[in-house]
C-alpha cells in the first residue's frame, strides 16, 4: 500500500491563537531545511511520510520538492486552519499532483478537535473534509483517503467523525492518533475496536515519545523513543496476527518542534527523530536504523 511501513510525520499544524506556523518554525519549507529532513528520514528507512499542503503555503513547490527526494507523501489538506476557499484549495492541490500517482490526502486533520482549535464545530469540519475529498477526487484520476481522529480509548462518541466520513465514502485507510498522555486503553484494545467497526486498514498515523514530558514517564517509567517505538510495533504485531490489516506506523512529530505557545522559542519538545540543528535523537536512530536492516 505504501512504500514504507514505518513512516515520518511532519508537523503541518496553524495555531490560529497565536499564528504558530509549525512549518514555518521548523523550517520544513522549500529553500530551508524541507530537503535535509526528508533525506535523514529516508536515511532511517522511512521512504513515505505525512506532510501537509496548507492553503497558506506554496502548494506546487511543497509536492516537487517530495518528489525530488523520492518521498511518498499522504497530505494534509487542512490541519486546525481551515481555507477560505476549501473548493478552491482542493482543486489546487490536485491540480499540482502528478496525475501518474496515487494522490494520498488527508483533507482534515482531527476533525473531532476542531472545535477547540480551529473554532469550528466537529460537524462542519467532516463536511469540510467531505467537500474537499469529492472536489480533489474530480479533479485528479487517483484520489487515496486518509482520516484520522484522536482514538484514546474504545468510546463511541471518538469514533462519531469517522464515522460520517465513513459513511460519505470518503475513508480509504483509517487513522489512529494515540500518544502515551492521553492513551486510555492499550494499542492493541483500540486497534481491534477500529477493525472490527470498519474492516478498513488502520494507520497508526500519529505517535511519538515526548521526553521531559512527565507524564509519559510517570505512565511508562523507564521508556525512552526507542522503546516506545518497540512497545507500538509490539501491539501492531499482535493485532496484525488476529487478521488486522495494518497500513504502518507514522512518527509524528519526526522534527522537534518549538513549545506551541512559544513558536520563537530556541527551545524544542523533544519528540522527533530530528532536532533543530540536523542532528538526530539516538536512541530512535538506533532503533530505526536496526529496523532496516532486518
Amino acid at each position: 500500500m505504501f512504500s514504507s511501513s514505518l513512516m515520518a510525520g511532519f508537523e503541518c499544524g496553524y495555531l490560529g491563537s497565536n499564528g504558530h506556523d509549525l512549518l514555518v518554525s521548523t523550517q520544513h519549507v522549500p529553500g530551508a531545511k524541507m530537503a535535509a529532513h526528508y533525506a535523514i528520514a529516508i536515511e532511517h528507512g522511512m521512504t513515505t511520510a505525512r506532510d501537509g499542503l496548507p492553503w497558506r503555503h506554496d502548494v506546487p513547490a511543497r509536492i516537487a520538492a517530495a518528489a525530488r527526494a523520492g518521498m511518498e507523501v499522504i497530505w494534509d489538506l487542512n490541519h486546525y486552519d481551515p481555507p477560505p476557499d476549501a473548493v478552491d484549495h482542493a482543486r489546487h492541490c490536485a491540480a499540482a499532483a502528478d496525475p501518474g500517482q496515487a494522490l494520498w490526502l488527508c483533507p482534515v486533520n482531527e476533525p473531532m478537535l476542531y472545535p477547540s482549535l480551529a473554532g469550528m464545530s466537529w460537524e462542519a469540519a467532516v463536511d469540510l473534509a467531505v467537500t474537499m475529498a469529492r472536489v480533489a477526487r474530480d479533479h485528479h484520476p487517483s484520489v487515496k483517503l486518509l482520516s484520522t481522529d484522536p482514538i484514546t480509548g474504545i468510546g463511541e462518541r471518538q469514533f462519531a467523525a469517522t464515522d460520517r466520513l465513513v459513511a460519505a465514502e470518503c475513508v480509504d485507510v483509517v487513522g489512529i492518533n494515540y500518544y502515551p498522555h492521553t492513551a486510555r486503553t492499550a494499542l492493541l484494545k483500540v486497534l481491534l475496536k477500529t477493525w472490527r467497526r470498519y474492516g478498513k486498514p488502520i494507520l497508526l498515523s500519529e505517535t511519538s515519545w515526548h521526553d521531559g514530558h512527565r507524564e509519559h514517564h510517570r505512565r511508562h517509567p523507564g521508556f525512552n523513543k526507542g522503546g516506545w517505538l518497540r512497545h507500538m510495533l509490539a501491539e501492531i504485531q499482535v493485532a496484525r496476527s488476529m487478521g488486522v490489516e495494518i497500513a504502518g506506523l507514522c512518527w509524528y512529530p519526526i522534527v522537534d518542534c518549538p513549545p506551541w505557545q512559544r513558536p520563537s522559542s530556541r527551545n524544542r519538545w523533544s519528540h522527533g527523530l530530528i532536532r533543530a540543528d540536523l542532528s538526530v535523537d539516538a536512541a530512535l536512530s538506533h532503533e530505526l536504523m536496526a529496523l532496516r536492516n532486518i
